[in-house]
């Protein structure tokens, strides 16, 4: 099995019409393939379920909101950083067994 740079030391070799037929197939099968996956993120009304990439979609609303949320977020993630985050306490619990 050859390396790679074996690999392309035999395309620097190749004439360069051979050359850009190469680089063009080689970007368009790259293109096709996101092209797929791009197109397989949308959500198919065939399974009749909606896909998670659309709920998720959905759910951030506008970039405007998603922006304010985020903000947010961080506000009081640094707020727990500084002060300690919110404390819990518990009360005794007492278990019997059952009958």
């Amino acid at each position: 099995m050859a390396s790679l740079q074996d690999h392309l030391e035999n395309l620097r070799a190749k004439p360069e019409h051979i050359r850009r037929r190469i680089a063009f197939t080689s970007a368009l099968g790259f293109t096709l393939i996101v092209f797929a996956f791009w197109a397989a993120s949308f959500s198919a009304e065939i399974t009749g379920r909606p896909n998670p990439v659309s709920v998720a979609v959905a759910k951030a609303g506008t970039p405007g909101q998603s922006l304010i949320a985020g903000v947010g977020s961080l506000f009081y993630d640094i707020k727990d950083l500084v002060f300690g985050p919110k404390k819990v306490t518990y009360s005794s619990v007492i278990v019997t067994p059952g009958k």
